[in-house]
């Protein structure tokens, strides 16, 4: 597929993840995320592996493995909270500062001193609220899946210069302003079911759903006309983020960020070969997404402890491609800065 079939296809998606979100809000995400979701989290994975998760360390890739599982069983109530709270936003800030390190220095000791210098200043100093908000809510979330997608999105116009590319990347902005203006339809209610499929991990004690967490404070943040009750008790709260139009938008706005980022993984299978593995391999990965796929089915609620450690991981050992990813934009902005100055010196 050229360059510029897979842009015009990708906008293609964007329009149908837009209006299926605008539809469906609710039952989209809960499709994308428990469909969708885990085929992208085991093919990145493999395709990451393939490409050394591009980083300079061979043990790098297992040091963000295993801070993925602490995290997984902090956020399970497998092991204790620490005391003072916040160690999950805390491990998630040190995989970007590691990740960086893996991207910055050649050498081994310099990569695991400035490791070990953040690990030290998180201990004791802890992180700011906006910090934990950032890292802790957002990084492993809408950042990860909208505004780490739009990166890659503007890379690629860059790299490419296309008519097609920067189209694309208009679409994708002019997507998240759409949801400022139009709304789901006045009829539409998610059901009982999908209700309680949304707010999983509000049954036996574990607390308020991260998905709600997120509706919440931006809904709040961001000054929806009577997000005041959000501060309320959570049967006001929950009217008000399965009702009101404003909040429903903010849910079709996410159920677009998930689904579109996972159908922009699929859509490249030609460009970067993600499918280009060992038969065993596929046959592995296909069976564990079965599998997955069967327990959502099942119990969302265990579909999503099972499949947590396997969201996580993928989203750290993406850092380093994603802050590789900040640094090639870096140079192909400074590339063209030349070319037009070279071109007004040429007149």
């Amino acid at each position: 597929m050229t360059t510029d079939r897979l842009n015009y296809l990708n906008i293609l998606l964007m329009v149908l993840s837009a209006g299926l979100a605008l539809m469906f809000p609710f039952e989209l995400f809960l499709f994308s995320y428990g469909v969708l979701g885990p085929l992208h989290y085991l093919t990145e994975i493999s395709w990451l592996h393939d490409r050394d998760f591009y980083v300079k360390g061979r043990s790098d890739p297992w040091v963000l493995l295993a801070i993925a599982a602490l995290i997984t069983l902090l956020f399970l109530g497998a092991i204790p909270q620490p005391s003072g709270g916040g160690w999950g936003e805390a491990l998630v800030t040190l995989s970007f500062w590691i990740a960086f390190g893996s991207v910055a220095l050649k050498d081994h000791p310099s990569r695991w001193l400035l490791a070990g210098a953040g690990a030290l200043a998180l201990f004791l100093f802890g992180l700011p609220f906006p910090l934990k908000i950032a890292f802790g809510m957002f990084l492993p979330t809408l950042v990860h899946v909208f505004l780490f997608t739009g990166i890659f999105i503007l890379l690629g116009a860059l790299k490419g210069r296309s008519l097609s590319g920067i189209l694309s990347l208009a679409v994708f902005g002019a997507m998240m302003l759409l949801f400022l203006w139009v709304h789901p339809g006045a009829s539409y209610s998610p059901s009982p079911y999908v209700q309680d499929s949304y707010g999983v991990l509000t049954e036996g004690g574990g607390g308020t759903s991260p998905f709600i967490l997120i509706n919440r404070f931006l809904a709040h943040r961001l000054g929806f006309p009577g997000s005041e009750v959000l501060t309320g008790g959570s049967q006001a709260a929950n009217h008000y983020l399965y009702s009101h139009p404003a909040a429903l938008s903010l849910m079709a706005f996410i159920a677009f960020a998930y689904t579109y980022h996972y159908l922009n993984w699929f859509s490249k299978t030609s460009v970067i070969g993600w499918h280009e593995i060992p038969r065993r391999r596929a046959w592995v990965i296909l069976a564990l997404w079965a599998l997955s796929i069967g327990l959502y089915a099942w119990n969302y609620l265990w579909g999503l402890k099972w499949l947590f450690f396997l969201s996580f991981a993928h989203v750290l050992l993406e850092f380093p491609l994603d802050q590789l990813t900040f640094l090639s934009i870096g140079r192909e902005l400074v590339s063209l800065a030349r070319l037009r100055d070279r071109a007004a010196r040429g007149r």
